[in-house]
Protein backbone atom coordinates (compact mmCIF):
# COMPACT_ATOMS: atom_id res chain seq x y z
CA UNK A 1 0.00 0.00 0.00
CA UNK A 2 2.94 2.30 0.55
CA UNK A 3 6.21 2.83 -1.22
CA UNK A 4 9.38 1.31 0.16
CA UNK A 5 10.52 4.76 1.35
CA UNK A 6 7.37 5.26 3.40
CA UNK A 7 7.69 1.74 4.80
CA UNK A 8 11.26 2.43 5.88
CA UNK A 9 10.12 5.65 7.55
CA UNK A 10 7.38 3.70 9.34
CA UNK A 11 10.00 1.22 10.53
CA UNK A 12 12.13 4.06 11.90
CA UNK A 13 9.15 5.61 13.65
CA UNK A 14 8.18 2.26 15.14
CA UNK A 15 11.37 2.18 17.21
CA UNK A 16 10.38 5.47 18.79
CA UNK A 17 6.82 4.23 19.31
CA UNK A 18 8.10 1.06 20.97
CA UNK A 19 9.95 3.20 23.50
CA UNK A 20 6.86 5.35 24.04
CA UNK A 21 4.65 2.28 24.45
CA UNK A 22 7.02 0.96 27.08
CA UNK A 23 6.60 4.23 28.99
CA UNK A 24 2.80 4.32 28.80
CA UNK A 25 0.88 4.33 32.02
CA UNK A 26 -2.52 2.94 32.74
CA UNK A 27 -4.96 5.33 34.32
CA UNK A 28 -8.31 5.06 35.97
CA UNK A 29 -10.38 5.83 32.92
CA UNK A 30 -10.42 9.60 33.46
CA UNK A 31 -13.71 9.63 35.38
CA UNK A 32 -12.37 9.16 38.87
CA UNK A 33 -13.25 5.44 38.88
CA UNK A 34 -11.00 2.78 40.27
CA UNK A 35 -10.97 0.36 37.33
CA UNK A 36 -7.55 0.16 35.68
CA UNK A 37 -7.25 0.80 31.96
CA UNK A 38 -6.60 -2.33 29.90
CA UNK A 39 -2.96 -3.19 29.36
CA UNK A 40 -1.35 -3.90 26.00
CA UNK A 41 -0.80 -7.47 27.17
CA UNK A 42 -4.52 -8.00 26.53
CA UNK A 43 -3.75 -7.15 22.88
CA UNK A 44 -0.32 -8.73 22.52
CA UNK A 45 0.54 -12.38 22.73
CA UNK A 46 -2.67 -13.39 20.95
CA UNK A 47 -3.39 -13.97 17.30
CA UNK A 48 -6.73 -12.34 16.46
CA UNK A 49 -8.93 -13.68 13.65
CA UNK A 50 -11.42 -11.23 12.15
CA UNK A 51 -14.98 -12.41 12.82
CA UNK A 52 -16.98 -9.35 11.77
CA UNK A 53 -16.21 -6.22 9.75
CA UNK A 54 -18.69 -3.38 9.73
CA UNK A 55 -21.41 -5.71 11.01
CA UNK A 56 -20.80 -8.29 8.24
CA UNK A 57 -19.15 -11.74 8.52
CA UNK A 58 -15.46 -11.65 7.66
CA UNK A 59 -13.00 -13.73 5.67
CA UNK A 60 -9.40 -14.70 6.40
CA UNK A 61 -8.09 -11.47 7.95
CA UNK A 62 -5.87 -11.59 11.02
CA UNK A 63 -4.15 -9.24 13.45
CA UNK A 64 -1.22 -9.66 15.87
CA UNK A 65 0.25 -7.04 18.22
CA UNK A 66 3.89 -7.16 19.38
CA UNK A 67 4.05 -4.96 22.49
CA UNK A 68 7.83 -5.30 22.82
CA UNK A 69 8.31 -3.68 19.40
CA UNK A 70 5.18 -1.51 19.23
CA UNK A 71 4.31 -3.25 15.94
CA UNK A 72 1.12 -4.72 14.52
CA UNK A 73 1.00 -7.23 11.67
CA UNK A 74 -1.45 -9.51 9.99
CA UNK A 75 -3.20 -10.55 6.83
CA UNK A 76 -5.80 -8.60 4.90
CA UNK A 77 -6.93 -11.80 3.17
CA UNK A 78 -4.77 -11.43 0.06
CA UNK A 79 -1.81 -9.43 1.38
CA UNK A 80 0.24 -9.24 4.55
CA UNK A 81 0.76 -5.94 6.37
CA UNK A 82 2.69 -4.47 9.28
CA UNK A 83 3.25 -1.15 10.94
CA UNK A 84 3.46 0.72 14.20
CA UNK A 85 0.75 1.07 16.80
CA UNK A 86 0.27 3.33 19.80
CA UNK A 87 -1.96 2.60 22.75
CA UNK A 88 -2.76 4.43 25.93
CA UNK A 89 -5.48 3.04 28.14
CA UNK A 90 -8.44 2.38 25.87
CA UNK A 91 -7.05 4.46 22.98
CA UNK A 92 -5.44 2.70 20.02
CA UNK A 93 -3.98 4.08 16.79
CA UNK A 94 -2.41 1.94 14.08
CA UNK A 95 -0.28 3.08 11.17
CA UNK A 96 1.10 3.88 8.88
CA UNK A 97 0.68 0.31 7.66
CA UNK A 98 2.82 -1.16 4.88
CA UNK A 99 1.33 -3.96 2.78
CA UNK A 100 2.39 -6.37 0.08
CA UNK A 101 0.67 -5.68 -3.24
CA UNK A 102 -0.53 -9.03 -4.55
CA UNK A 103 -3.78 -8.95 -6.50
CA UNK A 104 -6.73 -10.73 -4.91
CA UNK A 105 -8.18 -13.58 -6.98
CA UNK A 106 -11.72 -12.24 -6.50
CA UNK A 107 -12.96 -8.64 -6.59
CA UNK A 108 -15.04 -9.21 -3.44
CA UNK A 109 -11.89 -10.26 -1.54
CA UNK A 110 -10.13 -7.12 -2.75
CA UNK A 111 -13.01 -4.92 -1.55
CA UNK A 112 -13.06 -6.64 1.85
CA UNK A 113 -9.29 -6.28 2.24
CA UNK A 114 -9.52 -2.56 1.44
CA UNK A 115 -12.38 -2.12 3.94
CA UNK A 116 -10.39 -4.05 6.57
CA UNK A 117 -7.29 -1.87 6.21
CA UNK A 118 -9.46 1.25 6.28
CA UNK A 119 -11.09 0.01 9.51
CA UNK A 120 -7.65 -0.50 11.10
CA UNK A 121 -6.68 3.04 10.07
CA UNK A 122 -9.93 4.43 11.53
CA UNK A 123 -9.54 2.61 14.87
CA UNK A 124 -9.46 4.89 17.90
CA UNK A 125 -10.42 2.61 20.82
CA UNK A 126 -10.27 -1.04 21.75
CA UNK A 127 -11.60 -3.44 24.33
CA UNK A 128 -11.36 -7.14 25.03
CA UNK A 129 -14.43 -9.01 26.26
CA UNK A 130 -13.60 -12.64 26.98
CA UNK A 131 -11.94 -13.94 23.82
CA UNK A 132 -13.28 -11.09 21.63
CA UNK A 133 -11.36 -7.97 20.61
CA UNK A 134 -13.54 -5.04 19.52
CA UNK A 135 -12.00 -2.15 17.58
CA UNK A 136 -14.03 1.06 17.37
CA UNK A 137 -13.73 4.37 15.57
CA UNK A 138 -15.31 7.76 16.02
CA UNK A 139 -18.70 6.48 14.87
CA UNK A 140 -18.76 3.16 16.77
CA UNK A 141 -17.62 -0.46 16.37
CA UNK A 142 -15.60 -1.24 13.26
CA UNK A 143 -14.39 -4.82 13.68
CA UNK A 144 -14.67 -7.82 16.00
CA UNK A 145 -11.96 -10.45 16.33
CA UNK A 146 -11.78 -13.83 18.03
CA UNK A 147 -8.66 -14.97 19.88
CA UNK A 148 -6.92 -17.89 18.18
Amino acid sequence: MQTLGKWMMAAAVSGTLALAAGCSTSGTGGTGGTAAAPSSTALAGTSWQLAELGGQPAGKQSLTFDASKGMVSGSGGCNNFNGAYQWSGKSLKMGPLASTRRACAEESASRQETAYLQALDATRTWKVEGNTLILSGDSGPLARFTAQ
